[in-house]
C-alpha cells in the first residue's frame, strides 16, 4: 500500500476537555474531491527493563495513537468549519462512546431509599475523596 501525501502536517489543538490532540490531513489515492482526516492522541509510554543484574532501566516515549480506526472525509477545500466540525465528530463520537445519556446507574426494581442513599454516597465520596469515609 502506497504511503498518503500529507497535506496539512500534524497540528495539534486542544478540545473542550482540556486535553492537547493533533490531526492531520492527507491527501486521498483515489478521490479528487475529498481528504482524509486523521485525529490523533499523544501517549507517554514507559518501558521498564530489566538487566541480568537486576539493574532496572526505565526509558520514556511518547507515541502517536489514532483516536478513529478510519479517516474522516475533508473536501478539498479545506473550510476550517468543515474540519472543526469532523473532529469534533470524531473525537466525541470515539471518546465518550462509553457514556449515555441520563444514565443513573441503576438497573432493576430497586427502591427508592436505596437510590438516594447511594447517590448520597457517591457524592459525599466524591467531596471528601475515596480516604474520606
Amino acid at each position: 500500500m502506497k504511503e498518503e501525501e500529507i497535506v496539512i502536517e500534524m497540528t495539534p489543538f486542544i478540545f473542550e476537555d482540556g486535553k492537547t490532540y493533533y490531526f492531520q490531513i492527507c491527501r486521498r489515492d483515489h478521490t479528487n474531491n475529498f481528504h482524509s482526516l486523521y485525529v490523533y492522541q499523544k501517549v507517554n509510554i514507559k518501558n521498564e527493563k530489566r538487566s541480568f543484574w537486576g539493574k532496572v532501566t526505565i526509558t520514556e516515549s511518547e507515541e502517536f495513537i489514532k483516536v478513529s480506526n478510519k479517516g474522516e472525509l475533508v473536501s478539498v477545500d479545506l473550510n476550517t468549519n468543515e474540519i472543526k466540525r469532523n473532529i469534533k465528530m470524531v473525537l466525541t463520537a470515539n471518546k465518550a462512546k462509553h457514556k449515555l445519556k441520563n444514565w443513573d446507574g441503576f438497573v432493576g426494581d430497586i427502591p427508592d431509599e436505596v437510590k438516594m442513599s447511594l447517590k448520597r454516597d457517591n457524592k459525599l465520596k466524591d467531596i471528601l475523596g475515596d480516604e474520606g469515609l
